[in-house]
């Protein structure tokens, strides 16, 4: 099979109510060199319906339907594989997710023009009823790999998670981001988790412009953070060392610096997952010397 520039997948469960505009955001790019490819993920609403819809009047597009449902990690490994299977680079896009027109096309630009660069974002919109967020990368950030080799290490790496719907070089890049999905063990965090890479090994080209729209409320907090003490700790811990563990990819570097690295990461991995463990033992012991003393 021949490849396109750009493979646009979808992997897609029960996407009805926001599927199609998010569809026809793709279709409305200015950019011409893309095939999108709509993974159908078993779902038990409309969605097979609407994808075949679209794909009927847009031959741009394709739809793939499964008959085995897989979980979160399994649906987007599976389009990560078809991503690299169908184009020279490619992008994941949630089904309830939207970007201004420019997206693909300036970031297709900017990551053709620098073959070391493996993951090519832009600015993020975070969209909730009460307002709109900007969010931007700091300079420490995207100059995290080469302020390595002064021996200066960032405090925090400050990127959104939706830089993971970016535009991917399939060469070398589906590799990382196929490795990483699985390997933090829950789908809670693992966007940011696989990206932390990219960055670390500098290997991420930032373009001022486009605009990647991400609507909050989906409800995935409910349903992916961990509840126990337990749960939280593993996964803090398992992020944490997920990260630190991009040194061994990197020059070698002396000791006080990967010291400082694993601080970072430590750092990050409390930020991103959101988890508060002294606040969280705290309201535990409490709990149980309340229940000792009832």
């Amino acid at each position: 099979m021949q490849k396109s520039k750009l493979a646009v997948v979808f992997p897609v469960f029960n996407g009805e109510a926001t599927l199609e505009k998010s569809l026809q955001c793709i279709a409305d790019q200015d950019c011409p060199e893309f095939r999108a490819y709509i993974i159908d993920n078993k779902s038990t609403d409309g969605s097979r319906e609407i994808a075949r819809q679209f794909c009927a009047r847009d031959s741009r597009f394709e739809i793939i339907e499964y008959e085995e449902h897989l979980d979160v990690i399994g649906n987007f490994i599976r389009a990560m594989k078809i991503g690299r299977e169908r184009g020279e680079f490619f992008c994941l896009r949630a089904c309830d997710d939207l970007s201004s027109p420019d997206y693909l096309s300036k970031l297709l630009a900017a990551i053709e023009a620098d073959e070391r660069k493996l993951l090519a974002t832009g600015s993020t919109e975070r969209i909730h009823p009460d307002g709109v967020r900007t969010l931007r990368p700091n300079e420490a950030t995207l100059d995290f790999f080469e302020n390595l080799k002064t021996g200066k290490v960032a405090k925090s790496l400050f990127f959104p998670s939706e830089w993971f719907y970016g535009i991917v070089r399939s060469r070398d890049g589906a590799d990382i981001m196929l490795e990483r999905w699985s390997l933090l063990g829950s789908p809670w965090c693992a966007a940011s988790f696989t990206v932390a890479e990219f960055v670390m090994r500098g290997k991420v080209v930032w373009v001022d412009g486009p605009i990647y729209q991400f609507f909050e409320g989906s409800g995935s907090e409910s349903r992916y953070m961990a509840k126990s003490l337990r749960d939280k700790i593993r996964q803090r811990w398992t992020y944490a060392i997920g990260c630190y563990r991009v040194v061994e990819k990197l020059q070698p570097l002396p000791l006080w610096t990967r010291m400082k690295i694993f601080r970072m990461c430590w750092r990050d991995a409390g930020r991103k997952t959101r988890y508060r463990l002294r606040r969280h033992l705290r309201d535990s012991l409490r709990k149980a010397v309340a229940a000792r003393l009832a």
